[in-house]
């Protein structure tokens, strides 16, 4: 079931070409995938569902009988403020444009990661036993059976319940230069193996609830290619192509994918991110839905948790709003 990434290509490559319906949860910087046959899966160690507009995927429909109660401890604003500095430094010196800062928030619960998922709503939801469970409202990439294929970045959060909330963020200078930038990059990332693209949809909403009840809106836009006839055999080429994500990293990729890697050596266990902000998906047989795992709870093997999150930074970014639109986004969905 788990592959390093030279194989994982292969192994995913060699499903779709044999139209095999597969699973792939591929991480942000482990080199320690999972590429499964739907078929040979164990429901015990293993648990997905994708529910997004034209695709269904559901691995069980177990519910959970236990409430979700925990409390959360973030790291300290001056770590935070530490790593945030190196980020804006790069930014300052043109080295960046925008530039993905996450970190780790001690999670204390007595519920299990299990039941976590089993009681978080959302589009996309993962649980790998003892390891860690997402559940995403961010679509990475879906091919449909014409091979077109749409990325749908996501950049921009607001509480719903502010007065002229969309307007607001719409006219926020740092969220839209973000938003831009981020659907530029994803443009040229799907230019690397589509034959045409282009911006279908821009700074569009959509609305999450919270655990507490309080509302969200996020801002997304849609972009699409066309792929060649021949996509299914090369699935994980493709796949790998376009990762790690724009949205969780920044631009230009690869020299701000650098700065991450530095910049949060102090704000994650062993400064990586592992599975966190990596891509999970199904292909099934015909067609693939995908998304970028964030909303993301971790546990190590003593059982501890960590809750998972991060915002883009911009040169018009300040490191106290920024902290706290970290702590913002760790919640659980459910109503």
């Amino acid at each position: 079931m788990y592959f390093e990434t030279e194989d994982t290509v292969l192994e995913m490559n060699k499903l779709g070409h044999e139209k095999c319906p597969f699973l792939f949860v591929i991480g942000y910087d482990t080199n320690r995938h999972i590429v499964m046959p739907l078929a040979s899966n164990d429901e015990a160690n293993l648990c997905w569902s994708i529910a997004d507009d034209d695709f269904l995927q559901i691995c069980n429909t177990e519910t959970s009988a236990n409430p979700i109660a925990y409390t959360t401890e973030p790291i300290a604003f001056q770590k935070f403020e530490h790593a945030f500095n190196q980020v804006h430094k790069q930014l300052f010196e043109g080295n960046s444009f925008l530039c993905n800062l996450t970190a780790s928030t001690s999670l204390y619960s007595q519920n299990t990661l299990k039941e976590f998922y089993l009681a978080a709503k959302a589009k996309y939801k993962l649980w790998v036993k003892d390891t860690f469970t997402c559940f995403s409202p961010e679509a990475f990439i879906k091919i449909n059976t014409e091979g077109i294929v749409s990325s749908f970045p996501m950049k921009g959060t607001i509480n719903a319940s502010l007065p002229n909330a969309k307007e607001v963020i719409l006219n926020n200078q740092k969220e839209h230069f973000e938003h831009t930038t981020i659907v530029d990059l994803i443009r040229n990332d799907l230019s690397k193996i589509c034959s045409k693209v282009w911006v279908e949809r821009f700074r569009y909403f959509d609305s999450i609830r919270k655990s507490d009840g309080e509302i969200l809106l996020q801002v997304s836009s849609e972009v699409k290619g066309q792929l060649d006839t021949n996509w299914t055999s090369n699935i994980g080429s493709l796949l790998f192509d376009l990762l790690p994500a724009g949205s969780i990293t920044g631009a230009p990729k690869t020299k701000t994918t650098q700065i991450i890697q530095e910049a949060e050596k102090e704000l994650h266990t062993n400064g990586k991110r592992n599975y966190y902000t990596g891509v999970f998906g199904i292909f099934d047989g015909e067609k693939l839905s995908s998304s970028v795992m964030i909303r993301f709870i971790e546990q190590d093997s003593h059982g501890n948790k960590v809750y998972k999150s991060g915002g883009g930074i911009t040169f018009l970014s300040n490191a106290a709003d920024e902290y706290e639109e970290l702590k913002q986004k760790i919640y659980v969905p459910i109503f």
